[in-house]
């Protein structure tokens, strides 16, 4: 939950928010449908217009009043979860991601009466595209849309990166010019023939040239902190990109895009760390980049220091908060009035969708920046706390000693900084918004020299163990380094390894608390004691030994071998046996040439007492390898049988099936939507009578639910609900008495 709330009190409503220098205007409901995507539009008489997605259709809304916003039209469509908009001179272009094609209305008739649905276009060199269903839509300022996630019903899927469409010539008819499709691509913007793009299943920002609309070229890419790009945005002098992740607890990203060859992250932050909240769109403005941020609102951030960005502004408009896709979904910032208007999905009392119009009361923040030395050395001092007192502003110094902050408000403050081994100072400044004061510090040293404690030992196995300690680091001492002995019990002499250490070390004291041991005899009893070197050039004793007993060695995979089927030449199954106990085994095959990769069978492996597993992925007629592994602990995959079974073992596929008396074959599974919120379609063919088993498994193999059908023949269509399943990838297994068959599901 945001920190400050305030009351808000018009004529229409009357409620309590979370909100900081943004204050609600006005709101339009929609009691009988859920929000999605917004634009904005200006008219020529200068009357501002909001551009709403809805899952029913879409609205226009006059803003020029925004205590009293009035619906001008609204145009029913498809029903969809998504649909987005952007403008084109007078007319507004709508995707969505059911078949209603590529919506265009035109605003200049208030009346709604004026629009067309597009599905196919060409142009005069005779290519053309088809598509009846897009995720995103962006129109740059030459009057290029960019189609991204396009796929259609009538025709082989299109693109599904971007499809390029020139609306210069044409509005009404839009000319296709060029695509790019490397990746699926589920949003972007484009400025100046540039495209910046997020690859939100790869994870990545991608920054495409498209001056040659026929010939894109891959400029740069980056990959984003939660690896889940949704959106991307330009800063205005095009020298920094700015990206969301679609994921829980998420991170607006900040980039340095100065050197495409070597994009470089300079900042990330959350609005509301540890709340689970999930970013959606952001769009700059100017010095302010403006997000729409599901159950916490919208959001802004401060980005006149792209290293260093700042939150000064939000409006939580749903009354929940954590993980999901409730509240705003986006926002336009972009009205020539200043006023900010976003789209919630589902805020309103009726679960409905709403248009929320925003005044801003933001300003830039005051900024504060500097370095920490050490007063006797004039050395940098890393990792010194700054805080700004009566706020709840704090940074830490970096390996140079340099340091960011900021506030909201003007004024004089009280800044105090401390480090490990140091006594604090304050100091007061004064700040005003837009300008960065510079603050430097000088700290005194002092230090005395304890010897390390709380000495322990854990994840304990054969050759290995972790040692475990007291940070002994103090607001009096500094540590530099660690030294760590030990020896076979009764052994009379000692090894030594060291934690820590190299010269500056002690600007800032080294924080490590564990170490590990390694090359270690099974069954042996070890004792060990440590000591501790501070800044200064002085040192601890030694502590007092304790001892620990190594266990026993994992044993190995006797026995590995294989047999196959000769109704079923995909298949394989492994059988093994061992002496002594373990947790899983793991067993490895690859085609029997050099360089192919190995795969797993079973997943993560398989766990005891079961010796045997199939594998029903190989080719027929094929020779391939394989060997295997046993594993002493489910958590520590360290502790395992000293090597995989040597030599491999080695067999070739039958080939062609003998299909047997009463066997079944089962083909054309289909899975769809893929990716998927939860509820996905299942097809596939049965040529005769037979039961199959639906397994929904884990990325590793681990079956968390089936479904069971008999007596099936002919084409069978299955919907299955698995909406209690966590965002993410699964494998869905169709199987029966002779074949199975996967494929990969996506839940978004």
């Amino acid at each position: 939950m945001k920190k400050i709330l305030i009351l808000l009190i018009f004529p229409f409503v009357c409620f309590s928010q979370n909100s900081l220098n943004m204050s609600l205007l006005g709101e339009y409901d929609y009691p009988n449908s859920q929000g999605n995507d917004i634009w904005g539009w200006v008219s020529p008489d200068g009357s501002e217009y909001a551009l709403v997605g809805l899952t029913d259709g879409f609205s226009v809304v006059n803003v020029t009043d925004p205590l009293n916003p009035t619906e001008e039209f609204f145009i029913a469509d498809l029903n969809s979860i998504w649909r987005d908009v952007k403008t084109w001179g007078h007319f507004a272009y709508v995707t969505t991601e059911e078949d209603a094609g590529l919506l265009i209305v035109d605003l200049s008739d208030m009346s709604g009466n004026t629009y067309y649905h597009k599905t196919v276009f060409s142009n005069p060199n005779g290519s053309s595209v088809e598509f009846t269903a897009a995720h995103n839509i962006y129109i740059d300022e030459n009057g290029i849309a960019y189609i991204f996630g396009a796929s259609s019903n009538t025709s082989s899927f299109p693109t599904n990166g971007a499809i390029f469409l020139d609306l210069t010539i044409d509005p009404i008819n839009p000319i296709y010019v060029g695509e790019w499709d490397d990746y699926y691509v589920h949003d972007g913007m484009a400025r100046g023939d540039t495209l910046y793009l997020g690859f939100i299943y790869e994870g990545d920002m991608y920054v495409v040239d498209v001056s040659d609309k026929a010939n894109p070229q891959n400029l740069g890419n980056v990959t984003t902190p939660n690896n889940f790009t949704h959106n991307a945005w330009v800063s205005d002098n095009g020298d920094f990109v700015f990206t969301t992740d679609e994921k829980p607890d998420a991170y607006i990203g900040s980039y340095d895009i100065s050197d495409l060859n070597n994009i470089q992250e300079v900042d990330r932050i959350q609005s509301n760390p540890g709340s689970n909240s999930i970013p959606h769109n952001s769009h700059v403005d100017g010095n302010f980049l403006i997000t729409s941020y599901y159950r916490d609102g919208t959001v802004v951030h401060d980005i006149t220091n792209p290293d260093h960005l700042v939150e000064v502004a939000y409006y939580d408009s749903y009354s929940g908060s954590g993980n999901g896709y409730d509240g705003c979904w986006g926002t336009y910032p972009f009205l020539p009035s200043g006023n900010i208007i976003s789209s919630d999905r589902n805020s309103g009392g009726n679960n409905n969708a709403r248009l929320m119009i925003y005044s801003r009361e933001f300003q830039q923040a005051c900024y504060l920046n500097g370095n920490i030395y050490d007063s006797s050395t004039g050395l940098a001092v890393a990792n010194a706390s700054i805080d700004i007192i009566s706020t709840s502003n704090t940074a830490n110094s970096n390996l140079l000693g340099f340091y960011q902050s900021s506030v909201l408000d003007s004024g004089n403050y009280q800044i105090v900084f401390s480090a490990f081994g140091y006594e604090s100072d304050t100091i007061t400044a004064t700040f005003n918004n837009g300008i960065t004061t510079t603050v430097d510090a000088y700290l005194t040293p002092n230090c005395f020299t304890p010897k390390p404690d709380s000495l322990h030992v854990f994840d304990i196995i054969d050759t290995r163990v972790k040692i475990g300690w007291r940070n002994m680091n103090s607001l009096e001492c500094k540590v530099l380094k660690y030294y760590v002995r030990f020896r076979e019990l009764g052994s009379p002499s000692w090894t030594t390894k060291s934690a820590g250490a190299g010269s500056g070390l002690c600007n800032f004291g080294l924080n490590t608390t564990i170490k590990q041991l390694i090359n270690l005899q099974p069954n042996t009893t070890y004792e060990i004691k440590m000591k501790a070197f501070y800044c200064g050039g002085i040192s601890s004793g030694y502590s007092s030994p304790i001892q620990f007993t190594t266990a026993d060695q994992c044993p190995s995979m006797n026995g590995l071998s294989v047999s196959t089927f000769n109704n079923n030449p995909s298949k394989a199954r492994f059988s093994w046996d061992t002496t002594g106990l373990y947790v899983f085994a793991r067993v490895k095959y690859r085609i029997d040439t050099t360089g192919s990769t190995w795969e797993n069978v079973g997943g993560f492996g398989i766990y005891y007492p079961t010796f045997s597993i199939n594998t029903f992925n190989l080719e027929s007629s094929m020779s391939y390898r394989g060997h295997g592994r046993l594993f002493c602990d489910s958590s520590i995959t360290a502790y395992r049988s000293p090597s995989w079974t040597n030599p491999p073992i080695y067999w070739t596929q039958p080939g062609s099936p003998i299909k047997l008396a009463g066997g079944s074959v089962f083909e054309s599974l289909e899975i769809f939507p893929n990716p998927s919120n939860g509820i996905f379609n299942l097809s596939f063919y049965s040529d005769e009578i037979d039961d199959y088993k639906i397994s929904i498994k884990n990325i590793v193999g681990q079956e968390l639910s089936s479904i069971k059908l008999t007596n099936v023949i002919g084409e069978v269509n299955k919907k299955i609900n698995t909406e209690n399943l966590s965002s993410s990838v699964y494998i869905i297994e169709l199987s029966n008495n002779n074949y199975s068959i996967t494929k990969n599901l996506i839940i978004k």
